[in-house]
């Protein structure tokens, strides 16, 4: 690591848009982008059960022993006409409506908005729910973690190029060191996964490790990191 990602600070885990609806193939965004692009989710699905939801349980134990915090990030909306959602996201929903697929993108009180089974946040967790592809352009994130003394995110989840990498490189920008665990985050192929983690390695000053190099790190050699 570099000074920058060595001085001394409270560290988080964030795993970023691990919800029901990207992973399960009966959500309405599952059937609506499978029907636009057949077989294009296929490859996230896989890595998110070979590797991705595998390894951030091992970073999430980690940190949850070592009493650093853990935040979730869902994408979800808060309106009925999705009338909060980022351009993107609403012009998917209502193209969606349009096709008979009501919750594209669902209300932060559906059933598919919820963190998966096998990553369900604990009671000490911090869930934030945002409406656009970085938290730091749609709530108070940023008060929040400076609050808490953060000055280091260590980042997972989905997708790579898009949520991950947006809120990676705003968090750049508002000074926290960015540190990516490529073996935990996935994106819809293996070209773009790589692509964005180069881009945002070079834009962010991201450090990128495994998450078998990345524990080893933590528990031997980065004591400045626990708190």
């Amino acid at each position: 690591m570099t000074d920058k990602n060595n001085k001394k600070g409270k560290i988080l885990l964030m795993i970023v848009d691990m919800q029901k609806y990207f992973i399960d193939d009966s959500s309405d965004y599952s059937r609506y982008f499978n029907g636009l692009y057949p077989g294009s989710l296929q490859y996230i699905r896989e890595t998110c059960t070979s590797s991705v939801i595998p390894n951030i349980k091992k970073l999430k134990k980690l940190f949850t022993v070592s009493g650093n915090p853990v935040v979730y990030l869902r994408l979800c909306s808060t309106e009925a006409d999705r009338s909060d959602l980022h351009n993107f996201f609403y012009e998917s929903w209502l193209h969606g409506l349009e096709k008979g697929y009501d919750a594209v993108y669902p209300l932060q009180s559906d059933s598919m908005a919820e963190v998966v089974d096998e990553l369900k946040p604990d009671f000490n967790d911090i869930v934030i729910d945002k409406t656009t592809f970085s938290p730091f352009s749609s709530t108070s994130i940023d008060e929040e973690l400076r609050n808490m003394g953060i000055e280091t995110i260590v980042f997972t989840g989905l997708a790579t190029s898009q949520c991950v990498e947006t809120t990676a490189r705003d968090a750049s920008d508002r000074g926290y060191n960015v540190i990516h665990i490529y073996d935990a985050q996935a994106d819809y192929d293996q070209n773009t996964h790589d692509a964005s983690l180069f881009c945002s390695r070079g834009v962010c000053g991201g450090v990128l490790y495994s998450t078998d190099d990345f524990e080893d790190l933590l528990k031997n050699h980065c004591s400045i990191y626990t708190t």
